[in-house]
């Protein structure tokens, strides 16, 4: 691999989570790109405004992935919680 070749791949490989969300974003109607579930959760769990926040939005997407995946509504537990219902 080329020195440019390998700048550009050092570049692209280290991207936070704000880059990854917005150049998703952004990406072209028939663009194949896609992020994690995790990135997106995150993102898309702050009020608009707060996206544009670099640190907001890393922030959020490390809690994210402290905390561990969300749990929708209804969905099995395995903990023994009970569903929710409304």
């Amino acid at each position: 691999m080329g020195k440019v070749k390998a700048e550009a791949r050092f570049v692209m490989d280290n991207k936070d989570a704000f880059d990854l969300w917005w150049e998703w974003a952004e990406k072209p109607l028939d663009s194949t790109l896609t992020i994690d579930v995790e990135i997106h959760e995150a993102v898309m769990a702050l009020l608009p405004d707060e996206r544009r926040d670099r640190a907001k939005v890393n922030e959020a997407v490390r809690d994210g992935l402290r905390l561990g995946p969300l749990r929708l509504a209804g969905s099995a537990d395995l903990y023994g919680v009970p569903r929710a219902t409304e």
